[in-house]
């Protein structure tokens, strides 16, 4: 049976890097909900033809409850139809929203630590969780979230990760920049893929449960990794993100 349509007003427009943006929507209809960690199909129109894209919300629920707005972080594609389409959007303009869909959402039940890897606007599932991961690092689990871009300008949300690691010991936030020529080590910055930290995590199936989102290539690579360190389809939970134009 098929989700039905939310008309979403947009509200404002943020550059959060040269290729990333983020949208605000505001949604009136009482009847939408959705959990940390789940994405959105956008609806609209284009040169005469209907589109939809999904994209996953990077606000939090509790957000959403207060003010009925949702944020939502876009890469942006060279020649991308979707692309150009929201870069020329203005305030005020409505859009279709349906969903919302998914599994990247947090379990009842956590192991002793949570691995968040992400690679560009596969950290805006991990910002919706934000409160949720305050309250668990209060109560004492681990938390390690690994976020992956070309260069450091290309980074999104680090100050509201970086807040979350000062305020807790068991708490961390790395970046790793595949293309970036001086990472900064004390900054926890590390050249490389995010796969490539993984030998550096002392990763284990008893004990962690690792969440992946993003790139389709870094998934496949890093949950072939997990594989073969003993980690189970139960330990790995993933959202690939395929780039339509």
């Amino acid at each position: 049976m098929p989700r039905p349509v939310f008309e979403a007003e947009l509200l404002s427009k943020t550059q959060l890097s040269d290729d990333t943006l983020q949208l605000t929507f505001q949604l009136a209809d009482d009847s939408f909900s959705f959990q940390a960690g789940q994405f959105v199909s956008i609806q609209f129109e284009l040169d005469g033809e209907n589109l939809k894209r999904s994209y996953s919300i990077a606000s939090a629920p509790g957000v959403f409850q207060s003010t009925r707005q949702i944020d939502i972080a876009i890469a942006l594609l060279p020649d991308g139809r979707a692309s150009r389409r929201f870069q020329e959007a203005v305030p005020g303009e409505h859009f279709g929203i349906s969903g919302p869909f998914g599994l990247l959402v947090l379990p009842d039940s956590l192991p002793e630590r949570l691995v968040l890897i992400g690679t560009g606007t596969g950290m805006a599932p991990y910002r919706a969780m934000l409160p949720q991961l305050e309250r668990l690092a209060a109560s004492g689990i681990a938390l390690h979230i690994l976020m992956g871009t070309r260069h450091r300008k290309d980074v999104i949300y680090r100050e509201e990760f970086t807040s979350l690691a000062s305020q807790f010991e068991q708490v961390t936030f790395e970046l790793c920049f595949s293309r970036e020529a001086n990472p900064d080590a004390g900054m926890q910055e590390y050249p490389g893929y995010v796969q490539t930290r993984f030998a550096h995590l002392d990763l284990s199936p008893e004990r962690d449960l690792t969440f992946l989102c993003g790139n389709p290539s870094m998934i496949d690579d890093a949950v072939a990794w997990l594989s073969d360190a003993g980690f189970g389809s139960r330990q790995i939970k993933r959202e690939k993100y395929t780039f339509s134009r």
